[in-house]
């Protein structure tokens, strides 16, 4: 393509873009970073100030933080901290009124985190948090996301199907636009290819990943292979409280809904099958999808250890080398084995484009994939800050700056975009990166911030929660 030509295509982005930012995804890379951050700022400041005017009004909780810093617009991006939401504005309800079931307080509290109208929602039927969950599906937009984790209290995170659509979205075209090894498209064609996806969790429940649903939509029936059916909303809130009165020796005193105390038996069995789903897993990768093309989403660790049962068996190239491995949490807080990475694309069969290591969360609609060089790059619709890790102060948005990581995200249309995480990120402002894009970039090295506990359970780390929790039933 000529220069002319790139300009083109340059300016084209920017202006659909300022008009719409999903659009991005009709762009290919070279494209979207080829813009001057500073270009890209303006668009965005400007997407930042619409959307905070239209929430202040439409969002209870926004209007709020807003009255109190005297945030009446969005004039520079530090404006938008003081009404971003933390990990604690998700679980900001009494746990009293989930120990009592009192899902008429629960829907009224979480329509004051968005904007969808749930004033006709009636949950007064509701005993769990199952039920609830099925009552907003049925009665308003909204298709709740719950976690729960070492701080004891379930999180809710609301989210329309508008919004798991654009995620969706989002999610497809970071491995669908792959290409080979000599720069052909790989993309799977619908209709033509069934390709499976290989995921390690859960299929269906408020704790799935929604993407599958989409994607056996598109591609056919039979086309996820997820080993966890179905995990359970309350199973995963007892995790978290669990956890929390573990830790204050209180254990023996949780109060159990008696609804879910009925369940016993139910939860018996499928805890009981919760070891041979993984184990069948485990087989069906080693035998039934040998020599075939896949994606697999899934855990750094995990991946590694299925590489290693290969090399074990000596063999090389298990998979199509068209498959597309994306991969991401970590070993458990250790430092990765040395050249784990080639170990496993030449365990798998992969080229170097088709094992990517991910980065994103729950919070955010929004995923990075690690360049050739190792960097996570800013997509266009995230506005990024790294802030002082005691104070919450913003650091200069220059040079290379280390703290907590937060984001205004510009796509979320009810749910609100602002959230500061407990990641600890380095992030790079006004320094292009070696692999060719302009923009802000992030180190692949992220941990928390020592000061603030995370309260999530991750993909990784549902399963071995609710078995927690599924024991701590069983004994009641």
């Amino acid at each position: 393509m000529s220069s002319s030509h790139d300009q083109d295509a340059t300016e084209q982005f920017k202006r659909r873009f300022a008009e719409n930012p999903l659009s991005y995804l009709d762009f290919p890379a070279e494209v979207i970073f080829s813009v001057e951050p500073g270009e890209l700022d303006v668009i965005r400041l400007s997407l930042a100030g619409e959307k905070f005017a239209r929430a202040k009004d439409s969002i209870g909780m926004v209007g709020r933080m807003a009255a109190q810093n005297g945030i009446t617009e969005i004039r520079d991006f530090n404006d938008l901290l003081p009404v971003c939401y933390n990990q604690e504005t998700f679980k900001g309800y009494p746990q009293a009124w989930l120990e009592s079931g009192d899902f008429q307080r629960m829907t009224k509290w979480l329509g004051k985190l968005c904007a969808a109208d749930l004033s006709g929602v009636d949950a007064s039927s509701c005993e769990l948090i199952e039920d609830w969950i099925r009552v907003l599906k049925e009665q308003s937009d909204v298709d709740l996301m719950m976690s729960a984790g070492a701080e004891g209290k379930a999180s809710f995170l609301p989210r329309t199907r508008q919004e798991w659509d654009m995620l969706m979205q989002v999610t497809y075209a970071g491995f669908n636009r792959s290409v080979g090894p000599s720069g052909e498209s790989i993309a799977l064609r619908p209709g033509v290819d069934k390709v499976p996806l290989i995921y390690p969790g859960a299929r269906h429940g408020a704790r799935s990943w929604r993407f599958m649903d989409f994607y056996e939509e598109k591609f056919g029936e039979g086309t996820v292979d997820a080993p966890l059916g179905y995990v359970d909303a309350d199973l995963v809130s007892l995790a978290g409280r669990i956890r929390e009165a573990s830790r204050k020796g209180e254990a023996g005193s949780l109060q159990i809904n008696p609804k879910l105390l009925e369940r016993k038996e139910e939860v018996a069995r499928s805890n009981a099958e919760l070891p041979g789903q993984f184990m069948g897993l485990m087989d069906r990768m080693i035998n039934k999808y040998r020599g075939e093309r896949i994606i697999f989403y899934g855990s750094m660790k995990m991946i590694y250890s299925l590489a290693q049962q290969f090399r074990e068996r000596g063999i090389k190239g298990a998979y199509s080398p068209d498959s597309f491995i994306m991969c991401g949490g970590g070993f458990d807080g250790q430092e990765p084995p040395p050249n784990w990475k080639a170990e496993v694309m030449d365990a798998l069969g992969l080229y170097e484009g088709q094992l990517r290591v991910g980065y994103g969360m729950q919070e955010g609609m929004w995923a990075m994939q690690a360049c050739d060089q190792d960097k996570y790059h800013v997509p266009p619709t995230i506005i990024p800050f790294v802030l002082d890790e005691e104070t919450d102060e913003p650091l200069p948005r220059t040079g290379r700056q280390t703290g907590r990581f937060a984001f205004f995200d510009l796509l979320p249309t009810t749910s609100w975009g602002g959230y500061i995480t407990s990641d600890q990120v380095t992030m790079t402002f006004d320094e292009s990166c070696a692999c060719g894009r302009k923009g802000i970039y992030i180190e692949t090295a992220i941990s928390k911030v020592v000061s603030r506990t995370d309260d999530k359970i991750g993909c990784a780390g549902t399963s071995s929660a609710v078995e927690e929790a599924s024991e701590y039933l069983l004994k009641a």
